[in-house]
């Protein structure tokens, strides 16, 4: 690992020299501008690489038929969706189930996660209280032709069981994010069924975000719709029957995960692979071999093999996304437990401040994200740094911006000055800080995972404090003493994890609200000068986002997460990593329609690099060999 630190370090000034060369790799308010949509050409640099693959609608043009091969990293512990904790269960959960409402996609582009569209509810009314919500379900819609449901129609019943199942789970899930009877401050209080074709949701209080909530696959989560025959007529751990575009065909473990196409799917233009293949393939080179071959239809290439492979296999179709979403991928989240018998040195907001300011996002974003040599081969990449949320289009501030105001300082890269705030606190501290435990998880999220944990606490190092790292299993250590914790941890950790929703707003009740039941670190740091270590949390954020929670005019509501944004810039509970870059991603022709669409809630973690599987589909007139 010193040999890859002493390797990104000799990048930093090849990279200053790029940045001066290109101009600058500065997003700014260009590319928010251009993410309206409304058929206007795009802003932002050109492609002069002859490389890329430009997004094409074909649906017009979409036939049944072909597979679709992916592989998988590894197997699921199990199938039940509305459990939490399920490595690479999502994508699975999706393609089964559904929900009551879906993220409108963004056409060409990245999503805002601000609208949603009928899914198994054909419409729905919020009453002007906004207290009481009514879904009017779909007709002709039916569960999988599987025992012991046999393809029965899907009405309000399921959804009442399904909540009741939710509501009540006694294995993990993020109940308390939704159900008022789990936690006070949720906004669920109630759900009834006047009818086969009706369920009404009685409310706490006015949610501005609940509809997106409803759309969210992700396990534990609320979106997902099981039959009512679930544990009791099938065990959901170990099969899947749904209502969704796929059948689960035959699960092989160690092996292999198989759908076949659901004949009867109500939505006639979506769903149109005859069979999804999930071969189990963790082993990166491996996989990459497999996908130059064209055993597999797509395959997460690293930034590094990404042109390796496209002048080798000059068929394979070449894109650039912008993987947005509102959750950074990593985050260090500071613990306000005392460490070696002494209070927590995080408990002072300088010490956080000069963590963030040590980051240099710049260099992070092209070690990993390959932005210099990208853009000297001509591909039009453009770069982001994250705040105290992800990238999402007009609802991130970014900090290299005039318009974010005087705390973008705190995400500049200062040495010299995250040391003197180093230094202030440990005078405040008495002497030196002890050494830090710094948490990571030793598998699980993918292979650039290490590197980049420990390329941000060699900055943290820099700057005067002493760090161990720790290796966490996920499902023994991560998920149950540290990430759930609410900020009662020693250290720090490099914190993930899904979010109950993709809506900008909800990161922030579910990473910063103090009654939100959620995993956030930010509960540790109580008081209005967030230093008491108490977890009653900050009472400006509270303020913040109970206002934004009220707010259904989404111009108001976008300018109270930009106030949440700059406020977060300085208090600092937890450092985001510093940004990203567009990706490029890869696919062969056959897949047509790939990420055209972008930002299906159905599918997987909104920002990974992964197809809207239910429109895209097989051409099989174009390549799918080598």
């Amino acid at each position: 690992m010193s040999n890859y630190w002493d390797k990104v370090l000799q990048r930093r000034l090849s990279r200053r020299r790029a940045l001066a060369v290109s101009g600058g790799l500065a997003v700014g308010t260009a590319l928010l501008a251009a993410c309206g949509g409304g058929g206007e050409e795009e802003a932002g640099p050109k492609d002069t690489s002859g490389l890329v693959t430009t997004f094409e609608d074909s649906s017009k043009q979409a036939q049944r038929g072909g597979t679709f091969v992916i592989n998988n990293l590894r197997d699921p512990l199990h199938l039940d969706g509305q459990a939490q904790g399920q490595i690479q269960l999502n994508v699975f959960n999706s393609l089964a189930y559904e929900g009551l409402v879906m993220n409108k996609m963004g056409f060409k582009e990245p999503t805002t996660w601000s609208e949603v569209e009928p899914n198994l509810a054909e419409d729905w009314e919020l009453t002007p209280d906004k207290l009481t919500l009514t879904f009017n379900l779909r007709q002709g819609v039916k569960w999988h032709n599987k025992a012991p449901i046999n393809g029965r129609a899907f009405d309000s019943s399921d959804i009442l069981a399904s909540w009741k199942r939710y509501e009540t789970a006694t294995t993990p899930n993020n109940k308390a994010a939704n159900a008022n009877s789990a936690n006070p401050a949720a906004p669920i209080i109630s759900v009834a069924a006047p009818d086969a074709r009706t369920v009404v949701w009685k409310l706490k209080e006015p949610s501005s975000y609940l509809l997106q909530r409803f759309t969210t696959m992700i396990t534990g989560e609320l979106g997902s719709i099981y039959p009512k025959e679930a544990g009791a007529g099938f065990d959901p751990k170990v099969d899947q029957i749904g209502t969704g575009a796929f059948v689960l065909d035959k699960y092989q473990a160690s092996l292999e995960i198989a759908y076949k196409r659901n004949p009867e799917y109500w939505n006639k233009n979506a769903g149109f692979f005859d069979a999804i293949r999930f071969p189990l393939l963790p082993d990166y080179a491996a996989g990459l071999a497999q996908f130059k071959a064209g055993s597999l239809s797509h395959f997460n290439v690293g930034a590094q093999d990404i042109l390796t492979t496209k002048r080798e296999v000059k068929a394979i179709n070449l894109y650039v996304y912008t993987p947005a979403g509102n959750n950074p991928t990593w985050t260090v989240r500071f613990g306000w437990n005392p460490i070696g018998g002494k209070k927590s040195p995080f408990l002072d907001i300088r010490l956080r401040q000069a963590i963030s300011m040590s980051f240099d996002r710049d260099q992070y974003i092209d070690t990993f994200s390959n932005v210099a040599k990208f853009q000297a081969e001509g591909l039009p990449i453009q770069t982001y740094w994250f705040t105290s949320m992800g990238y999402v289009p007009d609802w991130m501030l970014d900090p290299r911006d005039k318009e974010f105001g005087d705390n973008a300082k705190f995400y500049q890269y200062n040495v010299a000055e995250a040391k003197k705030l180093v230094d202030a606190a440990r005078s405040a501290y008495g002497g030196d800080f002890p050494e830090i435990p710094a948490g990571r998880v030793n598998v699980v999220f993918g292979p650039t995972y290490a590197q980049q944990v420990e390329v941000m606490d060699q900055w943290i190092r820099e700057i005067g404090l002493k760090v161990k790292a720790v290796p966490l299993d996920y499902n023994l250590e991560y998920l149950k003493n540290y990430v759930t914790q609410q900020g009662k941890v020693e250290g720090y950790f490099h914190g993930s994890g899904a979010v109950t929703s993709p809506t900008p707003l909800d990161l922030f009740i579910w990473r910063f609200y103090s009654k939100s039941g959620g995993t956030s670190g930010a509960l540790g740091f109580g008081g209005p000068d967030g230093s008491l270590g108490n977890q009653s949390g900050d009472p400006e954020v509270d303020k913040m986002i109970e206002r934004a929670k009220a707010e259904f005019d989404v111009k108001k509501l976008r300018g109270t997460v930009h106030e949440l944004q700059r406020y977060l810039a300085q208090k600092a509970y937890g450092v985001c990593q510093p940004g990203f870059a567009d990706s490029l991603t890869m696919a062969w022709p056959a897949i047509s329609n790939f990420m055209t669409y972008q930002g299906e809630s159905r599918t997987v973690f909104p920002n990974a690099p992964f197809p809207s599987l239910h429109n895209t589909w097989y051409d099989a007139s174009k390549p799918h060999k080598a």
